[in-house]
C-alpha cells in the first residue's frame, strides 16, 4: 500500500521563515521512524496549509526551494537513491494555471489535487500540463 504524507507550514510559520524547520519536524516525527523498506512506500505532498482551499499558491520557485528541500533531508535519512525514487508532489492549490510552471521544476513530481479536480475543464487543464 502507497502512503500520501502531507506536510507543510501556516501562513504565519512562513512569514517567519520557518518552513523547513517545519517540513524536517513533521517528517523526524513521523515517516522517519520507518525503515528504509517502509518508507519505499511513502509518497510525500507538499501542501502549505496557507494554501489549501484559500486560491493562493506558492510560486513555482518557492515551492522548488522548498521541494529541493524536502528531497535533501529525505537523502540524509535515507541517501540518495531513496531520495531519488521519492515522489513528492505540490498539493497547495495546484490548477490549470500555475500546473505547467510548477510541474517544470525538477524537484517536483506532479500534484495532489483537490478543488481543482470537481471540474473536468479544469482537471483536464492540469492533466494536458503534464503530459
Amino acid at each position: 500500500m502507497k502512503v500520501f504524507f502531507c506536510i507543510g507550514e501556516s501562513l504565519e510559520e512562513r512569514e517567519a521563515n520557518k518552513q523547513n524547520e517545519v517540513v524536517k519536524a513533521e517528517l523526524e516525527g513521523s515517516v522517519f521512524n520507518l525503515t528504509e523498506e517502509e518508507f519505499k512506500n511513502i509518497i510525500i505532498a507538499y501542501e502549505p496549509i496557507w494554501a489549501i482551499g484559500t486560491g493562493k499558491t506558492a510560486t513555482s520557485e518557492q515551492a522548488e526551494e522548498i521541494h529541493a528541500y524536502i528531497r535533501s533531508i529525505i537523502e540524509e535519512k535515507y541517501g540518495k537513491e531513496i531520495a531519488d525514487s521519492t515522489s513528492i508532489l505540490y498539493g497547495g492549490s495546484c490548477k490549470a494555471s500555475n500546473a505547467p510552471e510548477l510541474f517544470a521544476k525538477p524537484n517536483i513530481d506532479g500534484g495532489l489535487i483537490g478543488g481543482a479536480s470537481l471540474k473536468a475543464a479544469d482537471f483536464k487543464g492540469i492533466i494536458d500540463a503534464w503530459k
